[in-house]
């Protein structure tokens, strides 16, 4: 069986609890993109665990975590997360492998990153600042430093220097410490393989593709520019792999309402009272950066536009029980624009522009109130796919199958 769970919406929508849940099921966990800007937390119920770069599997079996070749890894931030975990009483050193084909994220790429953040003004997207969009520009600019450089140690050292040298020249960015980079490295050695070695492990294994981010920051089909540098669909997996995937079952993943960080257009953003409302019960800050997310009504039309790109062949509902602060639901079904109506976007530069018709559902005290059994029902119909599993709190096993 080969699985990939992702996320509908802008991120935030709770994949790393559905990931490691569904983990059990799997031999092995894969992350096929993105870096640390990502912040999956799950929490055990004696612990908490936020996921920026280790793979989301249960950290209490035996599944394996895989970092593919598609994710920039920065190395301080895998070996903390490593350490953290030991601390816990999970020595997870062999569990984790590492593509050696995956590009380092160097301090030069987070000094640039808030440079550009910067330099745009009120342009600025609103990044992490963790160096991931320069590390993939350097991908493709052919400059970067993947893991396996390091097999020779005067063959990395020597392209650090160059990096340096671009970064002192191109940008005014002046950064030396090498040594620091070679020190994090030796730290994950042990975890770093082939991508041709674990091929045939994964093709005969049973494997969970876990995305990052949410569709709708996918640097190709999302809310470009306001989007992160690489690919959150589906379509990730395989130039993650960097080979062929048979996929059966898409698992998309989205909350009973909306959030974004950062700027960007959003058409069913919530303000005031409400907003905040919604807000604090949903306790939602950014994993990443500890941001206030910007709350809103589901969007229909943007979830049927992630389901049509992404092939999506079920859901999983999260953070139903936190509307049950609610007294009325909304619900964004279609957009106007230009008097013409619009039920699946196509132009997502347009829905700054966009007016948004709603309709109302009433509030429910719980998820067996009739109430939210409508909701499910409308949701089920208007879209054409099942929600197989409901979230039904922040623990790993708060969670219902359908």
């Amino acid at each position: 069986m080969k699985s990939i769970v992702f996320g509908l919406q802008w991120g935030d929508e709770g994949k790393g609890k559905v990931t490691t849940y569904l983990s059990r099921k799997y031999d092995y966990v894969v992350r096929y993109s993105g870096g640390s800007n990502a912040g999956h937390t799950v929490e055990y119920g004696d612990f908490k665990l936020v996921h920026h770069l280790v793979p989301s599997f249960d950290v209490r079996t035996d599944t394996i975590g895989y970092i593919s070749n598609g994710v920039v890894v920065d190395l301080e931030v895998l070996n903390k997360e490593v350490e953290e975990l030991k601390r816990l009483g999970f020595d997870v050193s062999k569990r984790i492998k590492v593509s050696n084909l995956a590009h380092v994220v160097l301090p030069v790429h987070k000094m640039l990153d808030e440079k550009f953040e910067m330099a745009k003004g009120d342009k600025a997207v609103g990044t992490t600042k963790r160096g991931i969009g320069p590390a993939y520009a350097d991908k493709v600019h052919r400059i970067g430093l993947r893991l396996v450089d390091f097999e020779d140690k005067q063959n990395a050292l020597e392209k650090l220097k160059f990096i340096s040298e671009l970064y002192k020249n191109l940008y005014s960015i002046d950064w030396t410490d090498y040594d620091k980079v070679f020190e994090e490295y030796e730290k994950i050695r042990s975890f770093v393989v082939s991508p041709i070695e674990i091929r045939k492990e994964l093709q005969n294994s049973n494997v969970l593709f876990e995305g990052t981010q949410g569709v709708m920051l996918d640097i190709d089909m999302g809310s470009y520019p306001y989007v992160t540098g690489t690919y959150c669909n589906t379509t990730g997996v395989e130039p993650g792999l960097g080979y062929p995937m048979n996929i059966d079952k898409r698992i998309g993943v989205f909350k009973a309402y909306l959030t974004r960080v950062g700027e960007g257009p959003f058409p069913t953003e919530l303000f005031g009272e409400d907003a905040e409302k919604l807000r604090k019960a949903g306790k939602e800050y950014g994993a990443t950066t500890g941001r206030p997310r910007r709350c809103g009504w589901l969007d229909l039309p943007l979830l049927k536009y992630a389901i049509e790109i992404s092939d999506c062949t079920e859901m999983i509902m999260t953070k139903a029980d936190v509307l049950s602060c609610m007294d009325k639901i909304l619900v964004g079904v279609r957009y106007t624009l230009c008097g013409k109506k619009i039920e699946l976007p196509t132009n997502l530069e347009m829905l700054s522009k966009v007016e948004v018709e709603f309709i109302e559902f009433e509030g429910w005290k719980d998820l067996n109130d009739v109430n939210f059994k409508k909701f499910v029902e409308f949701l089920e119909k208007e879209t054409g796919r099942k929600i197989t599993y409901i979230s039904t709190g922040a623990n790993v096993e708060d969670i219902v199958k359908m």
